[in-house]
C-alpha cells in the first residue's frame, strides 16, 4: 500500500469540519473544509473555507536551512516541515468536492495526485 488515507467529519459549534488525510513515505497530504452554513454564508459571502498542507519528513530545498515546524507533528508523529494554502484549495479543491462532497475516495486520488507532484515529480522529457 502505497498511501495510508483516512476521513473524519466534526460537527463543532459554528461549523461542520471535513478532513482528509494520505500519509505516504515521504510525508503527507491533509485537506481540511469547513462547511459555516447558510447563515454564515448570507452575512459574509463565503460558505466554505479550508486549505491544502503538506507535512514533510524531511526539509524541501527551500526550508533547507529552517527547523522543523513542529517537533511532533500530529499527523506524523515526528518532526515535520509543514507549507500549505488556503487560495489554492478555496479555487480549486473545494469546487472540485462540491461536485460530489460524499465521494470520499475521489477526493483521497485527489490527495494522492497532490502528494506525487510534490514528492515524487516526474522527470522532464528531454
Amino acid at each position: 500500500m502505497k498511501y495510508r488515507c483516512k476521513y473524519e467529519y466534526t460537527k463543532e459549534h459554528l461549523a461542520r469540519r471535513h478532513v482528509w488525510t494520505c500519509i505516504g513515505r515521504h510525508g503527507a497530504m491533509h485537506f481540511h473544509v469547513s462547511d459555516m452554513g447558510e447563515e454564515f454564508e448570507k452575512n459574509h459571502g463565503q460558505r466554505y473555507s479550508g486549505g491544502l498542507e503538506t507535512h514533510y519528513r524531511e526539509p524541501p530545498d527551500y526550508m533547507a536551512d529552517s527547523c522543523p515546524s513542529q517537533d511532533k507533528c500530529w499527523l506524523l508523529n515526528q518532526p515535520c516541515w509543514h507549507d500549505g494554502t488556503s487560495l489554492y484549495a478555496s479555487e480549486t479543491l473545494i469546487p472540485r468536492w462540491l461536485i460530489a462532497p460524499n465521494d470520499h475516495d475521489a477526493v483521497f486520488r485527489m490527495l494522492q495526485m497532490e502528494y506525487d507532484n510534490r514528492f515524487e515529480p516526474k522527470a522532464d522529457a528531454a
